[in-house]
């Protein structure tokens, strides 16, 4: 009887750091500006920059509970992470700013566990250009990011932006949860495809 795999190519474990790493890392460059959008001082801006970074701290350390999770736990961090993203900077309040980092917090444990994984995924001699391959995809989804924010936020604000941008969180949890089923669906129809033996 053939194997069911449980794991995911590494390929796919690069597409995923890729996706996972590249959005919020771009959008933190934007930040400042969605200050300034919400109607705060640029004296205020540092301050609700503060705030998004402890998120991201409080996000990596909590790396050792993450590291529990399954497909589920980490399909609903990254619905986390949207969600927190779109509603943080759709509100256009300084408040806006508690869910942004909520939602930074938890694209950089998503990040931490996407690498992890995928560091546990490589084997032989081919770390060191598996994990290249991560960064120099993170890197062109980065540039990427940065052309479709600047069209985005040109015509349509910064906000807006934010919450295309966010998208892709949304998307990637979605297929996380389809594959998620289509593996446990996929054991039950291979035992039910073999014969009783006898007893």
């Amino acid at each position: 009887m053939a194997q069911v795999r449980t794991r995911p190519p590494v390929r796919t474990a690069v597409l995923l750091v890729a996706v996972v790493a590249a959005d919020w890392g771009a959008l933190d460059e934007y930040t400042p500006l969605l200050a300034l959008d919400t109607g705060v001082s640029a004296q205020a801006v540092p301050l609700l920059l503060l705030l998004l970074w402890a998120g991201v701290t409080v996000g990596g350390l909590l790396a050792p509970v993450g590291e529990r999770w399954g497909g589920r736990g980490y399909a609903a961090l990254l619905g986390l992470v949207g969600v927190a993203l779109a509603g943080g900077a759709l509100l256009r309040l300084p408040a806006g700013f508690v869910l942004l980092a909520v939602a930074f917090g938890a694209a950089q444990l998503a990040t931490v566990l996407a690498d992890a994984r995928l560091q546990a995924r490589i084997s032989g001699g081919s770390r060191a250009t598996v994990t290249s391959l991560a960064g120099m995809a993170t890197d062109l989804l980065i540039i990427v990011t940065y052309a479709g924010y600047g069209l985005l936020a040109t015509a349509a604000g910064n906000a807006v932006a934010f919450v295309v941008t966010a998208g892709p969180y949304l998307v990637v949890a979605l297929v996380l949860l389809t594959r998620r089923r289509r593996r446990a669906a996929g054991p039950t129809r291979v035992a039910a495809a073999v014969p009783p033996g006898p007893h």
